[in-house]
């Protein structure tokens, strides 16, 4: 199989897959955690000081996560421990890494907060499981402690990402617990709030593929051609031929779905494999007024299918609050509560008026 055969032009997961191929790498992984995550222990950290555990995880929390990756990152080394505090040190005292879980999205998901959040319990379920396989009960001990996770939310798309990025803020009436409220938030990497020239200035390959990961419209493209060729040639100086092959696939697999021809995709492609990211563009002729007429359709049939989804979902979901109003209805009836007393309890259950409530009792008694 070729690697073209592998992207097909039109690909609807083509950035998941992008976005796979390129945090499966722990080089990539390196910098990318280096350059961009929030957290100065990871500062310095090299790809050996990584583990890619996703396939522990990613299959048995679900399926649709495949574009997910987990890292385990060893931080030992960097903790600045005198010898003695070394020796002194419990290996069960303190788990001696921080899992990275980045999440890939290429549009807003609102309750990204508590699926991050379930993801993580997950692992710390998993991690207790498998620490008192190898030391019965340990979990119970008064020093047992959970390993960090960092959540990271990798933001691919143009639209502002609008998602709260507190648990708390999706919690209804959330001010009347107080400080019982319970608080989780994630780290947002808005890709499109990077400037292209800062992505460059990093000089390392996981922001060369995040420049690429950018294009997403002819002008994109035209803007990324106009960046420095010594700048881009310089990046991929000392690059090993397997990152050169990864970011290969990235771009082969973004120009076919531009509807580049063939024979100019893998003139590009051939260029990136020779180091000459500089003169990636040469002979190569782009028809901006078609191109932008593409992505318009392509935009327009993405926010149709998004927009029926939302729909279906609606409706699902007005289906199931009719159906649990209904049932709380015949429970009261049940118990012989007065109509005012059901009318009461239906507007404070859910959020209806006095007069919602009193018609769709009327209504009940109807059916």
């Amino acid at each position: 199989m070729t690697d073209k055969d592998q992207f097909p032009i039109h690909n609807p997961k083509l950035r998941d897959n992008s976005s796979k191929l390129i945090f499966s790498d722990n080089i990539l992984s390196s910098q990318f955690l280096r350059d961009y995550a929030d957290m100065d222990i990871l500062r310095h950290i090299q790809p050996e000081d990584i583990e890619d555990v996703s396939e522990r995880y990613v299959p048995l929390y679900s399926t649709e996560r495949e574009s997910d990756t987990v890292k385990k990152v060893n931080i030992y080394k960097y903790l600045n421990l005198t010898e003695e505090e070394k020796r002194s040190l419990d290996p069960l005292d303190l788990p001696l890494y921080v899992i990275s879980l980045v999440e890939h999205k290429t549009n807003v998901e609102y309750n990204v907060a508590m699926q991050l959040l379930r993801y993580m319990v997950h692992i710390w379920e998993d991690y207790e499981r498998e620490m008192n396989r190898l030391y019965p009960h340990i979990s119970g001990r008064k020093d047992f402690r959970y390993p960090p996770i960092l959540p990271i939310v990798y933001y691919e798309g143009t639209a502002g990402w609008t998602a709260p990025q507190d648990l708390a803020d999706r919690i209804l009436c959330g001010e009347l617990l107080g400080k019982y409220l319970p608080h989780f938030q994630y780290q947002l990497i808005t890709l499109h709030d990077i400037s292209n020239t800062d992505l460059l200035a990093k000089g390392d390959e996981i922001s060369l593929a995040m420049l690429i990961n950018k294009i997403q419209t002819p002008e994109d493209m035209s803007a990324f051609a106009g960046l420095s060729g010594e700048q881009l040639d310089g990046i991929l100086k000392d690059t090993p031929e397997h990152l050169l092959e990864i970011l290969s696939k990235v771009f082969r697999a973004l120009l076919y779905n531009m509807h580049m021809p063939e024979d100019e995709v893998e003139d590009v492609v051939a260029r990136i494999k020779e180091r000459k990211m500089g003169r990636l563009f040469e002979n190569v002729t782009m028809d901006i007024q078609a191109e932008r007429r593409n992505t318009a359709e392509a935009r327009a049939e993405r926010d149709l299918a998004l927009q029926e989804r939302n729909v279906a979902l609606q409706e699902r979901d007005i289906v199931h609050r009719d159906l649990e109003i209904h049932k709380h209805i015949l429970r009261m009836i049940a118990r012989r509560c007065p109509d005012d007393e059901i009318v009461a309890s239906l507007t404070r259950h859910f959020h209806l008026t006095a007069e919602q409530a009193a018609e769709i009792l009327k209504q009940a008694f109807e059916e």
